[in-house]
């Protein structure tokens, strides 16, 4: 029999069968001294006679993984911002974007609380839309967004990502007609929101569909990442990489150097080449901390 993994907790895993049938099981034995089993894997697994636990026996090749939260088989991540209450970040956003194209996620970015700053989240999209990326503004509260965001999600393992109390909760709850997410809030003190997701899970969201929420965070490790990578990372930059008199340009102070020339001509946003920079410089400093 096959599954799907929707749900671990301490160790115990439950599986949505190919008829929608629900079983708890754990992985034992030799597959467990082999592999991890993760959240989003499909398996193949037996229901013993003289248990009611079932047996996961394979667990199928993975297409891709998402490292925080560990999951497996995500087709695509919504990489979720707040235009206001917190205020969007733009660097914060292209190291989720260098992040996720460095795990070659299919990437649909949503600009969440549009009703605050309409003019705002508008600018954000045609930005970002004119970099490569889909882009879609949404609010719960006056419902703009929402239907074009429910259908990029149909048929799909869907992650939502993004810093707290940006609204990813309150939109999977919408979506799913009930409250499976706790909705966070905003600190006071910080202007940030409250991480309210504790761990993976996948809900089931129509024929062939999951929708996950992931935990929020301030801060976004890029030790993955090699430096001589994140030029091709940037999507918007990869037009212009043959076209540097050096092959291994860094963008930064070498001459004849392409991608600076589409700065400055407007081609590339000055914000995302300076979040390139912000970015090296970054992978640069970890790698000498810990090398």
């Amino acid at each position: 029999m096959k599954g799907r993994i929707i749900k671990n907790q301490n160790g115990y895993f439950s599986i949505i069968g190919e008829a929608g049938e629900l079983h708890l099981c754990r992985s034992r034995g030799r597959l467990k001294r082999m592999t991890d089993v993760l959240v989003g894997d499909l398996v193949e697994y037996e229901l013993p006679k003289a248990s009611s636990e079932a047996v996961i026996t394979h667990v199928c090749e993975r297409r891709s993984l998402l490292c925080r939260p560990l999951v497996a088989n995500v087709d695509r991540i919504v990489l979720t911002s707040a235009v206001r209450m917190p205020d969007v970040n733009r660097y914060t956003l292209d190291k989720m974007i260098l992040l996720a194209e460095d795990a070659g996620l299919d990437i649909l970015l949503c600009f969440n609380k549009a009703d605050l700053a309409s003019a705002e989240a508008e600018t954000l999209r045609q930005d970002y839309e004119k970099v490569g990326y889909p882009a879609v503004c949404t609010s719960t509260f006056d419902g703009r967004g929402l239907e074009a965001l429910a259908a990029a999600l149909r048929g799909h393992i869907i992650a939502f990502s993004g810093p707290s109390g940006v609204g990813k909760s309150s939109l999977l709850n919408h979506f799913l007609g009930r409250t499976v997410f706790e909705s966070g809030s905003i600190s006071r003190r910080t202007g940030r929101g409250k991480n309210t997701t504790r761990h993976a899970e996948l809900i089931p969201f129509g024929e062939d569909s999951f929708l996950m929420d992931t935990p929020g965070y301030t801060a976004l490790a890029l030790d993955t990442i090699h430096p001589e990578n994140v030029g091709y990372l940037f999507r918007d930059f990869r037009p212009y990489l043959s076209q540097c008199r050096f092959t291994d340009c860094m963008h930064l102070k070498e001459p004849d150097c392409a991608v600076r020339a589409a700065v400055a001509r407007g081609d590339i946003l000055s914000s995302r080449y300076q979040s390139y920079c912000q970015a090296l410089q970054e992978i640069r400093e970890n790698r000498t901390k810990y090398y």
